[in-house]
Protein backbone atom coordinates (compact mmCIF):
# COMPACT_ATOMS: atom_id res chain seq x y z
CA UNK A 1 0.00 0.00 0.00
CA UNK A 2 1.10 3.66 -0.89
CA UNK A 3 1.20 5.95 1.40
CA UNK A 4 -1.25 8.12 0.14
CA UNK A 5 -4.17 5.38 -0.43
CA UNK A 6 -3.88 5.09 3.76
CA UNK A 7 -3.55 8.85 4.90
CA UNK A 8 -5.04 8.65 8.49
CA UNK A 9 -2.08 6.12 9.38
CA UNK A 10 0.22 7.98 7.28
CA UNK A 11 -0.40 11.14 8.91
CA UNK A 12 -0.49 9.04 12.49
CA UNK A 13 2.77 7.41 12.26
CA UNK A 14 4.43 10.88 11.36
CA UNK A 15 2.67 12.89 14.15
CA UNK A 16 4.25 10.07 16.78
CA UNK A 17 7.55 10.51 14.71
CA UNK A 18 7.77 14.37 15.18
CA UNK A 19 6.14 14.06 19.20
CA UNK A 20 9.06 11.97 20.34
CA UNK A 21 11.18 13.88 18.40
CA UNK A 22 10.07 17.22 20.24
CA UNK A 23 10.15 14.29 23.70
CA UNK A 24 13.99 13.68 22.77
CA UNK A 25 14.54 17.33 22.06
CA UNK A 26 13.21 18.71 25.38
CA UNK A 27 15.58 17.17 27.57
CA UNK A 28 13.26 14.83 29.45
CA UNK A 29 14.22 11.48 30.58
CA UNK A 30 12.31 8.93 29.05
CA UNK A 31 12.13 6.68 32.66
CA UNK A 32 10.66 9.86 33.86
CA UNK A 33 8.12 10.01 30.97
CA UNK A 34 7.12 6.40 31.65
CA UNK A 35 6.56 6.68 35.81
CA UNK A 36 4.46 9.89 35.04
CA UNK A 37 2.44 8.17 32.81
CA UNK A 38 1.58 5.48 34.83
CA UNK A 39 0.79 7.19 37.69
CA UNK A 40 -1.61 9.62 35.58
CA UNK A 41 -2.50 6.14 33.91
CA UNK A 42 -3.28 5.01 37.92
CA UNK A 43 -5.46 7.94 38.91
CA UNK A 44 -7.71 7.57 35.50
CA UNK A 45 -8.42 3.78 36.58
CA UNK A 46 -11.01 4.39 38.87
CA UNK A 47 -13.19 6.41 36.52
CA UNK A 48 -12.80 3.51 33.78
CA UNK A 49 -13.82 0.92 36.27
CA UNK A 50 -16.55 1.94 37.86
CA UNK A 51 -18.91 2.10 34.86
CA UNK A 52 -17.89 -1.09 34.00
CA UNK A 53 -18.97 -2.66 37.01
CA UNK A 54 -21.77 -0.71 37.01
CA UNK A 55 -22.67 -2.09 33.60
CA UNK A 56 -22.17 -5.51 34.62
CA UNK A 57 -24.40 -5.17 37.05
CA UNK A 58 -27.25 -3.89 35.01
CA UNK A 59 -30.00 -6.54 34.06
CA UNK A 60 -31.39 -4.14 31.26
CA UNK A 61 -27.72 -4.34 29.31
CA UNK A 62 -26.43 -7.64 30.00
CA UNK A 63 -29.68 -10.01 30.29
CA UNK A 64 -28.47 -13.34 31.85
CA UNK A 65 -24.92 -12.50 31.97
CA UNK A 66 -25.67 -10.21 35.16
CA UNK A 67 -23.10 -9.80 37.85
CA UNK A 68 -24.30 -12.13 40.77
CA UNK A 69 -23.57 -10.55 44.49
CA UNK A 70 -20.24 -12.57 44.65
CA UNK A 71 -19.12 -10.92 41.75
CA UNK A 72 -20.30 -7.73 42.47
CA UNK A 73 -18.56 -7.86 46.14
CA UNK A 74 -15.17 -8.91 44.17
CA UNK A 75 -16.02 -5.74 42.15
CA UNK A 76 -16.90 -3.75 44.56
CA UNK A 77 -13.36 -4.49 46.87
CA UNK A 78 -10.77 -4.24 43.95
CA UNK A 79 -12.70 -1.45 42.85
CA UNK A 80 -12.01 0.26 47.03
CA UNK A 81 -8.20 -1.01 46.31
CA UNK A 82 -7.93 0.43 43.14
CA UNK A 83 -9.51 4.03 44.53
CA UNK A 84 -6.77 3.32 47.15
CA UNK A 85 -3.69 2.60 45.07
CA UNK A 86 -5.03 6.15 42.99
CA UNK A 87 -5.09 8.70 45.82
CA UNK A 88 -1.63 7.35 46.75
CA UNK A 89 0.27 7.68 43.36
CA UNK A 90 0.86 11.31 43.45
CA UNK A 91 1.50 11.47 47.15
CA UNK A 92 4.05 7.96 46.69
CA UNK A 93 5.67 9.82 43.55
CA UNK A 94 6.46 13.07 45.09
CA UNK A 95 7.66 11.17 48.36
CA UNK A 96 10.14 8.91 46.53
CA UNK A 97 10.79 11.26 43.99
CA UNK A 98 9.99 9.00 40.88
CA UNK A 99 12.04 6.30 42.41
CA UNK A 100 15.09 8.07 42.43
CA UNK A 101 17.59 6.69 44.99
Amino acid sequence: MSPKSVPVFTGTWAAMFILAMVIALTGIRPLQLVNVSIVFGMLVMPFTYYPILRTASDKNVMGKHINRKFDDVVGGTVLVLVTIAALAAIRLMVLTHSGEP
